[in-house]
């Protein structure tokens, strides 16, 4: 892994080597340990994202339901800010084994296997109830759909979902110098940065935008020459990466209710006795309500914050939303024809455009 995780110097791929060499108690992956008389594997979970955000918390509150329910049998160490390596690196360790778990949006999964985009679909759930709809319709025990995608994903990747929690609603940011766009038409005078993967690009385009792909941490700086107008995220994202400070509007056009898949190696979970998989699934099922009250509590503070230094956020009343979800809708259509119909049976309606 490129990015190893140093420890006094010494690789933590070297590190646990030498542990593996010394007390022949663990592996890399999947590690196994005997305390006490009793059996313990420990999984490490990656996540791209911060201490005190769902994306970055939700291994963690995993482990609280998993090792308690196990008796300790299992146990997921959570790390945080990528520290196990990035985001295409994650997802192929994942499936080489190398890394056991990761917390990711299901449209990065993509990469390795483009079906897996459908979860990420623009407009796809509930406006008025999303959260609750993401975790209806990708539940890996109930969703007859959502089983067939991760099953097609285990065969050709080695990935298997537990389920998914909430990363939060994605919005548009701008910098505007009279009055905001409010359809797509006008959103296309101005140039976004798209995140670099099909599904997302694609739906930007589809709301009106032109799109440049750069790497996430050039954002700030681009915003700030202004050789990029805009972006979109979620509010916890745009206020923690600092998007705000040069953009003047944020306009809720509500595109995307990210979920975000918690994925385990399959060699790992086949490895794991019946119960302790049970135990996981059954666990992403538990913490999703914490996932729910953590943004929704924190919504009105990113709300709060960004008016308070300058931003003018426009509602979904106060924009063509018709236009914006038939544009979006329209555009996935267009471009991702052999996902469609899988996407009309999650939606549930046809996924009219």
């Amino acid at each position: 892994m490129a990015n190893d995780d140093n420890l006094g110097g010494i690789s933590r791929r070297s590190y646990l080597k030498a542990g593996i060499a010394t007390t022949g108690l663990g592996v890399l992956a999947g590690c196994s340990s005997i305390l006490g008389g009793g059996s313990t594997t420990t999984l490490q979970a990656n996540s791209p994202a911060a201490e005190g955000s769902v994306h970055g918390d939700a291994a963690a509150w995993l482990n609280e339901y998993v090792s308690d329910e196990t008796g300790g049998s299992v146990e997921i160490e959570a790390y945080r800010n990528s520290e196990l390596g990035g985001q295409i690196e994650s997802i192929e360790n994942v499936s080489s084994g190398s890394l056991d778990m990761y917390v990711i949006p299901y449209a990065l999964t993509g990469t390795q296997y483009q079906p897996a985009q459908v979860f990420d679909a623009p407009y796809l759930y509930d406006p008025d109830n999303p959260y609750e709809d993401i975790y209806e319709k990708t539940d890996p025990q109930d969703s007859e759909i959502a089983q067939q995608v991760i099953e097609d994903l285990v065969e050709e990747t080695d990935i298997r979902s537990l389920g998914a929690v909430v990363q939060g609603t994605r919005r548009v940011t701008l910098n505007v110098s009279d009055e905001p766009p409010r359809n797509p038409d006008e959103l296309s005078e101005y140039t976004m940065r798209a995140v670099p993967i099909g599904m997302y690009s694609e739906a930007l385009k589809g709301l009106g935008a032109e799109t440049t792909n750069i790497d996430f941490s050039e954002v700030p700086q681009a915003l700030a020459t202004g050789s990029i107008q805009g972006q979109e995220n979620p509010y916890n994202i745009i206020r923690s990466s600092g998007i705000w400070e040069n953009q003047n509007y944020i306009l809720e056009t509500n595109h995307m209710h990210s979920p975000l898949a918690i994925i385990i190696n399959e060699g790992i979970f086949q490895d794991l006795s019946d119960s302790e998989q049970q135990a996981l699934y059954d666990g992403v099922r538990e913490i999703q309500p914490r996932a729910t009250e953590t943004l929704q509590d924190n919504l009105a503070d990113h709300r709060s914050f960004m008016r308070d230094n300058g931003l003018t956020i426009v509602p979904p009343e106060d924009l063509e939303m018709d236009a914006f979800r038939s544009g979006a809708r329209s555009r996935v259509r267009d471009q991702f024809p052999d996902l469609i119909d899988t996407i009309e049976q999650l939606h549930g309606d046809g996924y009219p455009a």
